[in-house]
């Protein structure tokens, strides 16, 4: 499972995203989610928008991406409404 430690988080990072955590303890028990919203949030740090909003939109619970990553702003609302407009035609073609 691909995690922030993939991509050479700096301390600043790191502090944000596994706070006081060692990379052994912090990938105890990830689930694929949480790595998700953490290279979300890493992403958007570096404002690679691109990239923080792939990572978004592969999480399996997009009710928490509108509501908790939208809220912080770390994905314009403006590509989260193209996600979910791709996800209704996704559910209704099949």
């Amino acid at each position: 499972m691909e995690t922030i430690f993939d991509h050479d988080p700096t301390a600043n990072e790191l502090r944000y995203l596994a706070g006081d955590f060692s990379q052994e303890r912090y990938l105890e028990g990830l689930s694929k989610d949480r790595a998700l919203e953490d290279l979300c949030m890493l992403f958007a740090m570096r404002d690679d928008e691109e990239r923080s909003v792939s990572y978004a939109r592969q999480m399996s619970n997009q009710d928490h991406v509108r509501l908790n990553l939208l809220n912080y702003d770390l994905i314009p609302e403006r590509l989260a409404n193209n996600a979910e407009s791709e996800a209704n035609k996704r559910s209704k073609a099949t």
